[in-house]
């Protein structure tokens, strides 16, 4: 039942940051009933080919995807509570990253230290946010963040291990 919920959750919320996009003009209230009967919007979106929308929910879901396979790689790699830790790291450098492309923050790095630490909230906002580019710079980030992880893994277990564990 919880992972019921969960799947319809998130889903919601992937319609719902997709909806953001477009030429329409909804209101939070309609946003969030599209977004409870993400099927039917879904569905609507798909029959009427309605690229916009169905290129953001591609976008939201693959930064979803990437995040989830990053943390899920550092999970694998730590197993105590130093986890968190390392987690809450990761998130906070993804958003100080991107809020190091944006113009209003670029030479505040208060600013951005500030909302690295409460990295919820402005990853909320990249993902509801009408324009791409924030999203697609912390997806892009994240994937160089997987991909070097994957990388530095591979050489730990098939490389440093066999050499007597040097790394």
């Amino acid at each position: 039942m919880t992972t019921w919920v969960l799947a319809e959750v998130t889903l919601a919320f992937v319609v719902f940051c997709a909806d953001s996009v477009g030429d329409e003009d909804r209101g939070l209230v309609q946003r969030l009933a599209r977004a409870v009967l993400w099927m039917v919007t879904l569905t609507r979106w798909f029959t009427h080919r309605n690229l916009t929308k169905l290129g953001r929910f591609s976008a939201v879901v693959w930064f979803l995807v990437t995040m989830g396979w990053l943390l899920t790689l550092e999970y694998d790699r730590i197993k105590n509570p130093a986890f968190l830790l390392v987690a809450e790291a990761t998130m906070a450098f993804v958003v100080y990253c991107v809020d190091a492309l944006s113009a209003d923050l670029v030479n505040k790095p208060g600013r951005r230290i500030l909302r690295s630490l409460f990295w919820v909230v402005p990853i909320a906002l990249y993902l509801s946010d009408d324009d791409s580019v924030a999203l697609i710079a912390a997806s892009v980030t994240v994937w160089v963040l997987l991909t070097t992880g994957w990388l530095l893994g591979l050489l730990a277990d098939r490389v440093a291990a066999p050499l007597g564990g040097w790394l």
